[in-house]
């Protein structure tokens, strides 16, 4: 019988044992990987959705809020903005291009954002990657047109030529449902200038009890996906934002509705946010202007502005610690494993002294008896780790798809190769180490006492 044989043979012999030991590795193995992988990966993916922004103008609290609010569309900012804010801002340099925007509204659980066809035509969602309307199919024109996000469109089943309602606020993450076209109001109006209703079919919205049935919204474009958090977006005109958020207000202080976004009052012309950009020399992504510019926004004091570049970094840097957390968790529970390994295999040998001896007997050396137990251990963390790497991949996926439709966030569920080989190489010489002890107890073994007849 062969080493290989001999090792396999008193493995499945304890199965259970085995079994659970290598679970316990394998679990490290795979929390192991999967912080170092998906850490990495989540830069990456935050990095590349800045998109060709240079600066976030907002009214937020703070810088990286702007950021979250502005670019990743976390919450609907609290601090809005006058329209005459952004005109100054845009006037007051060179700009290559400032874009207004205006978060506040959804549709079944997806952020609505009001902006100008600027968005699609100049901002891109990963830089040297520009907007791309899928035919047939155009950007936003009227004040109640809208866009769909790749993600919006595969989800909702919607495309060019259906008519919605948007929702106030974030609305409910439900696939909704379709409802009869409301009565003539105030906002049938609003279908004369821009929302290209029809005099028959359903209008989709959510369950959300504060559904906008004011106005109907057309979408007129479908977007192809871009890889980014971005194609969780629907792309309205920011003129039908105002008029929407015109209706609450105006029906909160007891005034009569406003029929089209021309009877709109200056109160009603606020942004949440802007995007600008710098010119830049052909094939860079910044120049110097942009620190002058980001110094002179700074002086304002009713306004935040923001470096999402910078913003992410600093984001990373606040949860590096929470990552060494989980790393130190995986290296605590890898080392119990290799503990575990040590108590199995050194009690065994309380149980295996005859079979050793017998071994002795029959020719096996006592080098070759201590290469066995060590072989036996390091397959366990061989075993472990192949288990754990495997479990790590899976993991990752699971995790990719559950951060894409929670948060919009789209993370790539790669494995960095370098650090896994690096994590299965150490586990397996931890492993190995770890049967040591069990190794020198058999080494040690007394051929004649354990050779005696059994009572």
């Amino acid at each position: 019988m062969t080493d290989l044989r001999l090792v396999l043979k008193s493995l499945v012999a304890r199965s259970t044992s085995t079994v659970v030991t290598c679970l316990l590795i394998a679990i490290a193995v795979a929390l192991l990987i999967s912080m170092l992988s998906l850490r990495e990966a989540g830069r990456r993916s935050f990095t590349r959705g800045v998109g060709n922004a240079h600066l976030v103008v907002s009214g937020d609290s703070s810088p990286l809020v702007a950021v979250l609010n502005g670019i990743f569309y976390a919450n609907p900012p609290r601090t809005p903005l006058p329209e005459s804010k952004f005109e100054e801002i845009a006037g007051s340099m060179p700009w290559s291009w400032a874009i207004p925007t205006q978060l506040g509204d959804s549709f079944r659980g997806f952020p609505v954002l009001g902006t100008t066809p600027a968005f699609l035509d100049d901002f891109e969602p990963a830089v040297g990657e520009p907007w791309r309307i899928r035919r047939p199919g155009r950007n936003i024109e009227g004040p109640f047109d809208v866009v769909l996000g790749s993600q919006v469109a595969a989800a909702t089943g919607l495309g060019v030529g259906d008519r919605l309602f948007l929702t106030h606020g974030m609305g409910v993450d439900a696939a909704g449902g379709a409802v009869d076209d409301p009565p003539t109001s105030a906002g049938q109006d609003s279908h004369d200038h821009g929302s290209h209703d029809h005099d028959h079919g359903h209008v989709h919205a959510d369950g959300s009890p504060h559904v906008h049935e004011e106005a109907t919204f057309e979408v007129v474009g479908v977007l192809e996906p871009s890889g980014t958090h971005h194609d969780r977006l629907l792309v309205a005109s920011i003129e039908g934002s105002w008029f929407l958020h015109a209706i609450d207000r105006w029906e909160a202080a007891g005034r009569s509705l406003p029929s089209n976004v021309d009877e709109l009052d200056e109160a009603d012309r606020q942004v949440t946010g802007m995007l600008l950009r710098t010119p830049v020399r052909a094939g860079r992504n910044s120049a110097a202007i942009l620190q002058s510019s980001f110094d002179r926004l700074r002086r304002d004091p009713s306004i935040t502005v923001a470096s999402p570049a910078t913003q992410v970094d600093r984001l990373f840097g606040i949860v590096a610690s929470l990552d060494a957390v989980f790393i130190a968790l995986g290296i605590g529970i890898l080392v119990s494993g290799a503990i575990s390994v040590t108590l199995v295999l050194w009690n065994s040998m309380e149980l295996r002294r005859r079979q050793i001896a017998v071994l002795r007997v029959l020719g096996c050396t006592r080098g070759r008896v201590l290469g066995l137990v060590l072989t036996e251990s390091a397959m366990i963390g061989v075993a472990g780790a192949v288990l754990g790497a495997v479990f790590a991949v899976a993991g990752a996926r699971i995790a990719a798809e559950l951060l894409a439709s929670r948060t919009g966030v789209v993370i790539l569920p790669t494995i960095d190769v370098d650090s896994s080989i690096l994590i299965v190489a150490g586990t397996v010489v931890l492993a190995a180490f770890a049967g040591v002890a069990p190794a020198i107890r058999a080494y040690r073994t007394p051929v004649a006492e354990h050779l005696r007849p059994l009572d």
